[in-house]
């Protein structure tokens, strides 16, 4: 019997009817961002929820569209009203109702409804925080197809353990690197920027400034602001001024603020 026999006849009585507004908005403040949806436009190119809800007149007739969606069989239906119910940005957050929808989504192949029970799982929102949960999540979601995942497991290896519970969970700096390296051949720029960040600045490998530039460069020209802060200032050192006027502007074009002071500071000089 296949997952979505047994899912789909639950859906019905499982999904409400209406959403539940959230008056205060205190479930917007502390845990938007939380996530992400299936659908999501890929370099301004496609349907994107996101936009959809922010722009909706009626968010109940966003919802009921949705709702139909899932009940008819859509994965990707079923994983983006977890993801909505997670973070409770545009409706009330439910997080035990957003973990029942994205483990039947999980179940049925979803990459991004992997992430998100990871993302569910880090920040503790309906259950207890588990790295190693959510690090089994994150992992599932990578071997799914889903790039972004490289960087969620690159950043938990490298995660400072304060809380006093989660003390058996092991900072591993050099996994951190190899995710990051998964991600990056695969690639993720966000997974880019952190090898080339780590070449250049030899964390976890030997300093190779030349691998660095390759990897930074790539992540750049993806739209990795930071990527970009870094290459001017590499190329500010080494003596070479037209590369460097190349990326500091390059990073001024993706809203860096230090580029920006970098180049008031060049006009004062002159």
């Amino acid at each position: 019997m296949s997952a979505a026999s047994t899912i789909y006849p639950l859906l019905a009585r499982l999904l409400p009817r209406a959403i539940a507004p959230d008056p205060g908005g205190q479930t917007q403040r502390h845990t938007a961002g939380i996530g992400m949806p299936a659908q999501r436009a890929v370099l301004g190119r496609g349907f994107c929820l996101v936009n959809r809800l922010d722009e909706a007149v009626d968010l109940q007739a966003v919802y009921a569209d949705l709702r139909q969606q899932a009940l008819d069989g859509s994965v990707v239906a079923l994983n983006d009203l977890g993801w909505v119910w997670l973070n409770g940005k545009y409706w009330r957050a439910e997080p035990a109702l957003a973990g029942r929808l994205l483990r039947m989504a999980a179940l049925q192949g979803s990459a991004v409804a992997w992430y998100n029970l990871g993302q569910q799982h880090y920040f503790g929102k309906g259950v207890t925080i588990t790295y190693a949960s959510a690090a089994e999540c994150y992992r599932q979601a990578f071997e799914r197809g889903l790039d972004e995942a490289a960087a969620a497991l690159g950043d938990l290896y490298e995660e400072e353990i304060c809380d006093t519970h989660l003390q058996t969970w092991q900072v591993d700096p050099q996994r951190a690197y190899d995710w990051f390296m998964q991600g990056a051949q695969r690639g993720d720029g966000r997974c880019r920027f952190e090898i080339g960040y780590r070449l250049l600045h030899g964390q976890q490998v030997r300093a190779d400034a030349r691998l660095a530039v390759y990897w930074l460069e790539l992540a750049a020209a993806a739209g990795v602001m930071p990527a970009a802060e870094e290459l001017a200032m590499h190329f500010s050192v080494a003596g070479n001024p037209m590369r460097y006027l190349f990326w500091r502007d390059r990073a001024i074009s993706l809203g860096s603020p230090r580029a920006l002071t970098l180049k008031h500071e060049d006009q004062y000089r002159r």
